[in-house]
């Protein structure tokens, strides 16, 4: 007989019950998290889009696991190029942390992650945390490779997967502004399967990658400004309003603002209609 995921949830966690209660050495999920955690296990099943993701990471994954960002690297790290070649994913609440300014620097973000990566193979890839990061001799290799953008965090903890059959490794890597994480074992076995599952099926922001000739023949042509530009290009990934406002960091209204100019100026009237005529210029 086939299970929906509700029951699938209510049995791990009634088996999560009976281990607390016979096998209290093994650092149990507190009683008062079990709600909270089969609520946001629940909820995950229902996440498609990137957006949705964020809100789930920023309400219900929060409350168990408190973090201002929430970064996602997985690529061959075993590679000895130096080169950008690995794809990165960003779920962040502040305005200067977004997925596009990782891509805008690859080389500090790969040398950050490489650096990452090691300690969790030297940690016998299990996951980790480093404290109070704003004293440079708790950990000065992680310390020194911190980008500038990320200079406000005081914390960060590492939990990485091992794809066998891609033959690479996912870290994700949680920063925070607090001086330190303090979390349980048996919580981090619990949600990571299910972040990783719902970061598995949707799909990952790319870079903008517009040529410098395309876009001043897009702005001569059709007197587009650099955001509408933007805006337009992450339209043609097949991103909503919503996803786009949170890429951006701006409203949804300001995104709908710039979409209906760009209408007018192109003078169209969907965006199908003018992703088209930009592919044609």
């Amino acid at each position: 007989m086939l299970m929906n995921a509700k029951t699938l949830v209510d049995k791990s966690l009634q088996s999560i019950k009976i281990d607390n209660k016979f096998n209290k050495s093994q650092n149990p999920v507190a009683p008062n998290l079990s709600e909270k955690i089969f609520s946001i296990i629940a909820s995950s099943y229902a996440i498609n889009k990137h957006i949705d993701f964020y809100n789930w990471l920023q309400t219900s994954v929060a409350e168990v696991l408190p973090h201002n960002v929430l970064l996602a690297c997985w690529g061959d790290f075993e590679s000895n190029s130096q080169k950008f070649n690995f794809n990165y994913d960003v779920a962040s609440n502040l305005a200067n942390i977004r997925t596009q300014a990782l891509f805008d620097s690859p080389q500090k973000a790969d040398d950050l992650m490489r650096q990452l990566h090691k300690s969790w193979s030297a940690n016998n890839n299990r996951w980790l945390t480093v404290n109070n990061l704003d004293s440079f001799d708790v950990n000065k290799e992680i310390k020194s490779k911190l980008p500038e953008i990320f200079n406000e965090f005081k914390s960060l903890l590492v939990y990485g997967l091992s794809d066998l059959r891609a033959s690479n490794d996912c870290l994700y890597v949680f920063f925070s502004t607090d001086t330190t994480f303090e979390v349980q074992d048996s919580l981090m076995g619990l949600l990571m399967p299910h972040i990783d599952n719902v970061l598995r099926k949707i799909q990952h922001i790319e870079p903008v990658d517009i040529s410098e000739a395309a876009s001043v023949s897009m702005i001569k042509s059709y007197n587009l400004s650099t955001r509408e530009l933007e805006i337009i290009d992450w339209v043609k990934q097949g991103k909503t309003d919503g996803e786009i406002a949170m890429i951006l960091y701006i409203s949804q209204n300001t995104v709908k603002s710039h979409l209906k100019h760009v209408f007018e100026k192109l003078n169209v009237t969907r965006r199908a209609q003018a992703v088209a005529k930009l592919s044609y210029s």
